[in-house]
């Protein structure tokens, strides 16, 4: 079967792609707008973008009424935001920050989530989470103004926190962070089930 973009709707595309490109990380992205109001949603369009620098970047979609989404909106006004690790424990308070809600609405009093103070940017990280990653804008790359059109978000990583408890032997233990992935419709994943293979040398 051969699909073509040109002339499928970006519902079938979007069904394809978060259908086939899984299992994906998610990112648990804290931010704050102008006036101080925090906001807290997930997003699986996430992946590690550089090293040197250290750069993260994800994918807020803009909605079916080509609105942007708060979180990019809160990072377009104060560039920056916090990405959270979601490890499985936490998987359903996530869940409960993933909804639409209005935009004076503080995602971490909806789900019972604890806040707690960065280091160097003023989003607050999720105290619960392992993994923490204070970010300050890089760059937003826009790919469009129709619905569903992506709008890349790289931030440039300056401060890390990491949970004690899930570092063994000077690295961290992907066993012990137990992180979760997206997969289609409602579907998620754990990375328990997982096998080794060596690099070839050459």
């Amino acid at each position: 079967m051969e699909i073509s973009p040109e002339s499928s709707s970006n519902q079938d595309i979007y069904k394809i792609l978060i259908g086939t490109v899984l299992p994906r990380p998610i990112a648990w992205v804290s931010s704050v707008d102008i006036s101080g109001n925090l906001n807290l949603a997930p997003f699986s369009f996430f992946t590690v973008a550089s090293v040197n620098p250290p750069i993260l970047c994800f994918s807020p979609l803009l909605q079916e009424d080509s609105i942007e989404k708060d979180t990019l909106v809160n990072i377009k006004q104060t560039a920056e935001f916090v990405v959270n690790i979601v490890s499985h424990g936490l998987a359903q308070t996530m869940n409960r920050t993933s909804g639409s809600y209005p935009s004076h609405v503080n995602e971490f009093d909806v789900a019972g989530v604890t806040a707690k103070q960065s280091t160097l940017v003023r989003p607050p990280c999720v105290a619960d989470s392992l993994v923490n990653f204070e970010c300050k804008l890089q760059q937003i790359i826009s790919f469009g103004s129709e619905p569903r059109a992506g709008n890349l978000v790289l931030g440039r990583v300056c401060t890390i926190h990491i949970h004690p408890d899930i570092v063994k032997n000077g690295e961290v233990d992907f066993r012990s962070l137990d992180a979760i992935g997206r997969l289609g419709g409602n579907m998620y994943s754990t990375i328990r089930d997982c096998f080794e293979m060596e690099r070839p040398a050459i």
